[in-house]
């Protein structure tokens, strides 16, 4: 796999700064929940950290390693794949997160199971996406993305940009782009994902909202979806999520499953070092 470095030094000192500034705020009195939850407590250190997910219908393994609070203020390198029964998808990158502000910049490779490159045309409906081919899409990508949030009383704002730019696309050849749930012509492209979320429960524990996406600058016609959004901390180390847009616009008529962009699924967090690690069925209810 091809690899990226991009001399992310300075991005240690931010987080060693980031970190020294709110550990304090974040331990509180002795027995108490940390102000800010879990993560947020601890010394800054070299780490591996885990958040695997396991869905419907999809296998997620993601770790992690770098310096600061694992899942809390740190930067790194992740390294991650995802199964789903149309692709499977290799990525590796570097990451400095906050829990405001996130920069990623990483390649991905994908094997698609059932879609070949397409030859241009203005729209495609199912059958043209999945026609018979014995040579199926393979693709290399970068992406580069800036994920910004707004805390507000009892809710949030969350803004999310993503460049991608296709490294082995035949010229002149479409593609679906499993990540991204849309046809792309273009070999640099952009998507645009915006959502507004209301807090509720114990330490505002279950999330609900709406999420926007536009794909655009495909060199064709952009795609927008539109729908709800679902977000459960379950305990410190798990939490459940789901997600379900639909297209408002679009040049394709791909159908519920491939036109939509979909997640419901389990995601569990570990890290080297932590206070008080445990399996994904023990744990402190954090919602009651």
């Amino acid at each position: 796999m091809r690899t990226v470095c991009l001399r992310p030094l300075w991005f240690f000192v931010l987080i060693a700064t980031l970190v020294s500034s709110v550990r304090a705020a974040a331990e509180g009195e002795e027995g108490e929940r940390p102000k800010y939850g879990y993560w947020s407590v601890g010394e800054p250190r070299f780490f591996v950290a885990a958040r695997p997910e396991l869905g419907l219908p999809y296998a997620k393994p993601y770790v992690s390693a770098g310096y600061g609070l694992p899942h809390w203020i740190w930067t790194g390198i992740d390294v991650n794949a995802i199964l789903i029964r149309d692709c499977l998808q290799v990525y590796s990158g570097i990451r400095a997160a906050t829990p405001v502000f996130d920069l990623a910049f990483g390649v991905r490779d994908t094997w698609s199971f059932n879609k070949p490159f397409l030859a241009p045309q203005e729209s495609y409906d199912i059958h043209e996406l999945q026609r018979a081919s014995p040579d199926k899409a393979r693709y290399w990508a970068w992406e580069a993305e800036a994920v910004g949030i707004v805390p507000l009383p009892y809710s949030a704002l969350v803004a999310d940009f993503i460049a991608i730019g296709m490294l082995d696309k035949p010229k002149g050849a479409a593609v679906f782009d499993e990540s991204y749930r849309a046809i792309v012509s273009d070999d640099l492209y952009f998507v645009m994902r915006g959502a507004a979320l209301a807090r509720f429960l114990n330490e505002s524990s279950l999330k609900l909202g709406v999420l926007v996406e536009h794909v655009f600058a495909t060199g064709r016609e952009p795609v927008t979806r539109l729908g709800p959004m679902v977000s459960l901390q379950i305990t410190d180390h798990l939490d459940a999520n789901a997600v379900l847009t639909v297209v408002v616009s679009s040049p394709d008529h791909l159908g519920l499953v491939q036109g939509s962009y979909g997640v419901l699924g389990l995601r569990y967090r570990w890290a080297s070092g932590e206070r008080d690690p445990e399996p994904p069925w023990a744990g402190k209810m954090i919602p009651f």
